[in-house]
């Protein structure tokens, strides 16, 4: 289970990642709104959150296509830890419209939050599912 999900969040932190690096950043605020943007979303993505999400797309990747079937939970574990802790950090401290609330010029608008933390607990729940499961038997052909 941790392998498939794993691959399913690498691609979507891939597309997140890149996306947010056309977004702009969210230190540049212009007309009392801060950047790093999608459409009407207000999300403040800066460069580097978007680094974070690339990093986690490369985790993501080693565990989905990379990493032995029975290991696979190990790194999509620590991966909703990371994005659990992101989570908390973010409601803790949210962002406001302009902009101006960061942590480590990280911003933490309820978008982010709720996306962390739906990841989060998915890659928790994936990974401890896969902790006892037995592997595959290969396919003769």
């Amino acid at each position: 289970m941790a392998r498939t999900y794993a691959q399913f969040a690498a691609v979507l932190f891939v597309v997140v990642g890149v996306a947010g690096l056309f977004t702009g950043d969210a230190g540049h605020v212009s007309n009392g709104q801060a950047g790093g943007n999608f459409d009407g979303a207000s999300l403040h993505l800066t460069y580097g959150r978007d680094v974070i999400d690339l990093a986690l797309a490369a985790v993501f990747a080693y565990a989905g296509f990379l990493a032995k079937e029975e290991d696979a939970w190990i790194p999509v574990l620590s991966a909703g830890g990371f994005l659990l802790l992101l989570a908390v950090i973010g409601f803790i401290d949210g962002d406001d419209a302009s902009g101006t609330r960061s942590v480590a010029t990280l911003h933490f608008p309820l978008a982010i939050n709720i996306f962390d933390l739906i990841t989060g607990v998915v890659s928790i729940l994936c990974g401890l599912g896969s902790i006892d499961e037995e592997p595959q038997p290969a396919r003769s052909t």
